[in-house]
């Protein structure tokens, strides 16, 4: 058989075994194909990805007597490198080691040698006999286990003599965990011309060197190592004040412009270096800078004290702050029953992450009256757009989740960076859609305000997690999948996002969130003309908006909802109303407007769900104000009235079932009552009742 129908064989193999896996939402992604010097394949690993997680599956095969079989084949010496077949033709040429066979690949596009053993933990087991002699350049990951990997993997290139440099990680500006896959992101036009004019490093540390080349550094060298890590560790902690929060994050508190950096950020690291070489006149080792950034970690984590630390907006005892974010200054609102005012070094502490722009200082007595002129808010919705800014300031409460929809050219997008330029301006105000959860709860936990433009779909779990985000919650996964240590992630964060059509569809997101179309525009003002103006009154607009919230929050604790007029947004409404009467309106105006919103948002429910219009049809059509059926009895009456070329239908009586359970509070509203009654002898049953 040749090589061609074997891997065609290996590819119709590695998507049986997949198939499982894809029904769960992982994508074919790569089958990396292990050969030997003369190119015959010896094993492949199937590579695939989660859409919506990010997850990786990595299966790998090979074939014995005919047959393939899941797992790896035994090697006597260890595991072959990838590529071999490449290896022996370029013997002459600088080989290329990446953490993976993507990376590898990436890099044999550009035309170059490129190889790699695996995972972050495959060095030990592989022959790396093939480079012996060779001058080879490794790319390690940006991230501890791209450094476990480099060190190990030139601890057995040096025993070959080999070569060994690495790619400086620290100038060529990758993002944590980054590769050289996400570096050819950031430069597609690179060429291996760009590849091979980076700058690289030697990678011999002192406890990295080898015996015999260990012994030959002096015990002077080793001290003036040591000293200068000391002296490093000193310098910050006559400068700082070392502190960790609630999840052992740890950070250093300036003592002089009170500005608060993450220690394992890159911030913080230009800030130590930066200051080191203007006192001292020397630029610190590298090595040195690593083992004194790990003693501050150690010494704020089990020797500081713990504090909360915010991002842009926080609250203490009855206050509220939102802090302007002047670099170098520690200026911030605060925000207090009846007033406001620009205090300096507050009790709470804020960090500035590099996207954070600043805030103007605003001015009092402000108006909104030319800020409704140049966004196109309908003058119906503004009272409700007016709380959510002003709920966005609250960290106490459930945050409802904005959403403009409007047809293209309705000016959406400048709308809806206009509202975030007036609480939280970013460098990036308006975001591309997520691409799974996870994005979502790391976008959120370095951002105050998450926004999203473009959005034409949601996924179900992409719902979830915006109403984690609205609630609060957290987000956890492993650092390394070599470890046992967790990244956590706990946030409640404000959320926008705009569409020409509606994408929140499930309905415990549609009950927080506020639907707001923005009408056609006749008159249109040039771009450059718009955004003049709204800079020039930015300070007024922040002002009024301020002068409303402090206004509200003396009218609030007077303010009272009946049980029956509670909704999902209890708080929020609480609000509104109070908003509505600082600005000399009926606080009812507010509860009506909200009422309004959310039937619409109801009623959109319902048609975005077969089952919830299919039932309203069934149920209009029964002679009966009340009926008990068996769930089967119940999903084959239903299916009758199922609309026409529908692909969401439920395929059995459980998924009606569970689709039925989301779209109960939906029907609920049209007044039909839909309950589980449990299991009766062999069968479930559900009660379909006119709602009393």
């Amino acid at each position: 058989m040749s090589n061609l129908s074997l891997n065609e064989e290996a590819k119709a193999f590695a998507r049986k075994i997949s198939q499982e896996k894809i029904e769960e939402g992982f994508k074919p992604e790569a089958l990396h194909i292990y050969v030997d010097f003369d190119g015959n394949p010896i094993y492949w690993r199937s590579r695939l990805k989660h859409i919506e997680t990010g997850k990786k599956h990595i299966r790998p095969f090979y074939q014995e007597n005919g047959k393939f079989k899941i797992g790896e084949p035994r090697f006597g010496n260890g595991k072959p490198l990838y590529q071999l077949s490449l290896l022996n033709k370029n013997l002459d040429q600088t080989v290329w080691i990446t953490e993976g066979e993507f990376c590898a690949d990436a890099l044999i596009k550009l035309g170059l040698i490129a190889t790699t053993s695996g995972g972050s933990t495959s060095a030990a087991a592989t022959d790396w006999e093939p480079l012996k002699n060779q001058r080879v350049i490794l790319w390690p990951d940006n991230d501890d286990a791209g450094l476990f990997y480099a060190k190990e993997a030139t601890k057995h290139l040096q025993s070959l003599n080999c070569d060994v440099r690495w790619i400086d990680i620290e100038k060529v500006n990758l993002p944590s965990g980054g590769d050289c896959v996400d570096w050819l992101k950031i430069y597609p036009e690179a060429t291996n011309q760009d590849v091979l004019a980076l700058p690289c490093v030697n990678p011999l540390a002192l406890n990295d060197l080898a015996p015999e080349e260990a012994a030959a550094v002096s015990e002077e060298e080793q001290g003036k190592k040591q000293s200068q890590a000391s002296a490093l560790v000193d310098f910050v902690i006559s400068r700082v004040e070392l502190f960790h929060d609630q999840n052992s994050e740890v950070y250093a508190q300036d003592l002089s412009t009170h500005e608060t950096r993450r220690l394992d950020g890159r911030q913080f690291k230009d800030w130590l270096v930066a200051n080191y070489y203007e006192s001292t006149g020397n630029s610190p080792r590298d090595q040195s800078l690593r083992e004194a950034l790990s003693t501050l970690s150690g010494l704020a984590r089990h020797k500081g004290k713990c504090h909360d630390v915010y991002i842009r907006v926080a609250q203490y005892e009855d206050f509220y702050f939102l802090d302007l974010a002047e670099p170098g200054q520690s200026s911030v609102i605060k925000i207090a029953s009846g007033s406001w005012e620009v205090v300096n070094n507050p009790s709470v502490r804020f960090l500035r992450p590099e996207t954070l722009r600043p805030l103007p200082e605003p001015i009092r007595d402000g108006s909104l009256s030319k800020f409704w002129e140049i966004i196109n808010i309908p003058e119906s919705d503004r009272l409700l757009v007016i709380a959510w800014l002003i709920e966005c300031l609250r960290l106490d409460t459930p945050y409802p989740v904005l959403e403009l929809i409007g047809e293209q050219g309705s000016a959406k997008s400048t709308t809806q960076k206009m509202l975030r330029r007036l609480i939280d301006p970013n460098a990036c105000d308006l975001r591309a859609a997520p691409k799974t959860t996870e994005d979502i709860f790391v976008s959120a936990g370095i951002n105050w305000l998450v926004s999203y433009e473009n959005i034409s779909h949601l996924s179900a779990p992409m719902q979830d997690a915006l109403c984690v985000l609205a609630t609060g919650g957290g987000y956890a996964k492993r650092k390394l999948y070599s470890d046992a240590d967790e990244s956590v992630i706990n946030v409640k964060r404000p959320v926008v996002l705009n569409g020409i059509a509606a994408a929140i569809t499930a309905q415990d997101l549609i009950d927080r969130t506020i639907s707001i179309e923005t009408p056609v525009i006749n008159q249109r003002m040039e771009v450059t003309e718009l955004w003049a103006i709204y800079e020039t009154e930015l300070p007024k607009f922040l002002g009024a908006l301020l002068d409303i919230f402090a206004k509200a929050l003396l009218m609030l604790p007077s303010i009272q909802l009946p049980p029956s007029d509670r909704p999902r947004l209890a708080e929020f409404v609480r609000l509104g109303m109070a908003i509505a009467e600082a600005l000399g309106k009926p606080g009812g105006d507010f509860l009506n407007l909200f009422s309004a919103s959310r039937q619409e948002s109801i009623a959109r429910t319902i048609d975005a769900s077969p089952v919830a219009s299919a039932v309203i049809e069934w149920f209009d059509s029964c002679e009966r104000r009340s009926t008990i059926l068996p769930i089967k009895s119940l999903y084959e009456q239903v299916s009758n009235k199922k609309p026409i070329n529908t692909d969401a239908w439920p395929r059995s009586p459980k998924g009606f079932a569970d689709a039925l359970r989301r779209a109960a509070p939906a029907l609920r509203q049209m007044d039909i009552e839909c309950r589980c009654l449990g299991k009766r002898g062999s069968y479930i049953f559900w009660e379909i009742k006119q709602r009393e």
